[in-house]
């Protein structure tokens, strides 16, 4: 299989402006290759060093560190060319791409080991409820099994966590709570599971990985508080930056749905007499909600993302501004369940085989919307920012 673009056509001048520009250059190759993607349960090797070679990796990267550090609007904008290629292809990006941010919250000795290239990939997740971290000299030893594991397969640096143990028993704070820890290690540290057979998002290579004994030094076993995020430059000061990048992935799925019932309007014929489908009642007044739908909620996303962004440089965000950012989140990943359904439904019989983009969308777009933070007992939590209380956890 051909690589999705050669060096020669990928410029070697990585501004957030050329980065965006690649991805739409490579977007049709990409999604060219999307149902070898899903077939393989994971990205091609070859595509990863493409997407590495593009820039991708290195959004979230400081400048001091050879990056663009791009703003939380920029990364969104790439990501959702991507996801519009192939969703499986933007939700590895947003989560790779998430290095940049982890090399500035990390001590600087345990950045510069773990994370010493601007273009080095991530995988794991930001809870650190399922593994153990015996307390040894030095560090910790970190044992458990984790799910969830979306890019493991091609990381070079893997997130995950677990409650601190000494002596076999668990560490208590002083809060009466457990002592959690961010552990990170190279990902050659662990055993990555072949546990990624879903129902969508099967080209994020999402597999289980497992630990045991893997030495975690001290300085790679981060406290997950408010003082994480303190004193440090826009990108770098707030866990909403980490988060909600992930809501271009159901705009791009939302918004290839779209262009592939268009395509399949302008070539089909319905009714009785047949006739073109685009001179349908029906299909006319899907069309016009389906976009509607996929309009405003692309709106309320950048609008939200625009204020929040210009709220964090000039200080600290109001959080009725962290709130209505929270709710574009969610709104992103329940407008593209509804959008693809609504097409799908739309299209009929011609839909329900495999490898036909609607049937892949409407996939990708129910996987999505089972993520934590758009559930509902998270969208309570964004109603009460909306009226005035802020949210339990330091990442928001």
């Amino acid at each position: 299989m051909a690589s999705v673009a050669t060096p020669a056509a990928i410029s070697g001048d990585l501004s957030a402006g050329q980065i965006l520009a690649n991805a739409h250059m490579m977007a049709p190759a990409i999604a060219a290759r999307s149902a070898e993607i899903e077939q393989l349960r994971r990205l091609p090797a070859d595509l990863v060093a493409d997407l590495r070679r593009a820039g991708f990796f290195r959004m979230g990267r400081a400048i001091s560190k050879g990056g663009p550090q791009m703003s939380l609007p920029q990364h969104l904008e790439v990501i959702e060319v991507l996801a519009r290629a192939d969703p499986s292809v933007g939700w590895c990006v947003k989560i790779g791409t998430d290095s940049g941010l982890l090399a500035e919250l990390l001590p600087p000795g345990a950045s510069a080991r773990l994370l010493p290239d601007a273009d080095m990939i991530t995988a794991g997740q930001f809870t650190a409820g399922r593994g153990v971290l015996e307390q040894v000299e030095g560090g910790y030893e970190l044992s458990g099994r984790f799910p969830f594991g979306s890019g493991i397969t091609h990381a070079d640096v893997v997130m995950t966590g677990g409650i601190i143990h000494q002596h076999g028993q668990p560490v208590t704070g002083a809060n009466g709570m457990p002592e959690i820890r961010l552990a990170f290690c190279r990902a050659d540290q662990l055993e990555i599971e072949d546990s990624w057979h879903t129902h969508g998002l099967r080209g994020s290579g999402s597999n289980h990985y497992r630990a045991q004994g893997v030495f975690i030094p001290e300085d790679q076993a981060m406290r997950i508080e408010a003082a994480l995020f303190e004193g440090k430059q826009a990108l770098y000061s707030s866990g909403f930056n980490w988060v909600t990048t992930m809501a271009a992935v159901p705009l791009g799925c939302a918004a290839k749905a779209l262009d592939a019932a268009k395509a399949a309007i302008a070539e089909k014929q319905g009714g009785i007499p047949p006739r073109p489908m685009g001179e349908l009642e029906n299909v006319r007044m899907a069309i016009a909600r389906a976009d509607t739908r996929y309009g405003a909620a692309r709106a309320f996303l950048y609008s939200a993302a625009n204020d929040f962004w210009a709220e964090l440089e000039a200080g600290s965000p109001s959080v009725r501004t962290k709130g209505r950012l929270a709710l574009a989140n969610v709104e992103s990943f329940r407008m593209a369940v509804d959008v693809t359904r609504m097409l799908f439904d739309l299209m009929g019989a011609n839909a329900v085989f495999q490898g036909q983009v609607l049937e892949q969308c409407t996939r990708d777009a129910l996987t999505l919307n089972q993520h934590m933070i758009v559930s509902d007992a998270a969208l309570a939590t964004y109603g009460a920012m909306m009226l005035g209380q802020e949210h339990p956890s330091p990442l928001y």
